[in-house]
């Protein structure tokens, strides 16, 4: 299944990386918060926290594996090209869990 106009998947952005490269949780990391939906759902949006509180499955992208991708100091537009892959492992998960 594939996200849905109803239910589309959280949209990765330039400050999303940001904030998890600029967060003070210990081991942080980017992941799908599945919260409550207005209709009773589950709605997704993305969230950053300690990857030892978030549910394993739901982590799209850890600190260590954003630095080694884009370096100690990314620059806008390096993270903006690193988007698409961020992207597409969220809409994957988004698939799997049939939202």
């Amino acid at each position: 299944m594939e996200p849905t106009v109803d239910r589309p998947a959280p949209q990765v952005t330039v400050a999303d990386i940001r904030i998890l490269l600029d967060s003070s949780a210990e081991l942080p990391v980017l992941y799908i918060n599945y919260g409550p939906g207005d209709d009773g759902g589950t709605e997704a949006e993305l969230d950053v926290w300690a990857a030892a509180l978030v549910y394993q499955p739901d982590i799209v992208l850890t600190r260590a594996t954003a630095l080694d991708e884009l370096g100690e100091e990314p620059s806008s537009e390096t993270i903006a090209a690193f988007l698409p892959k961020v992207q597409k492992a969220v809409d994957q998960m988004i698939s799997v869990r049939g939202m």
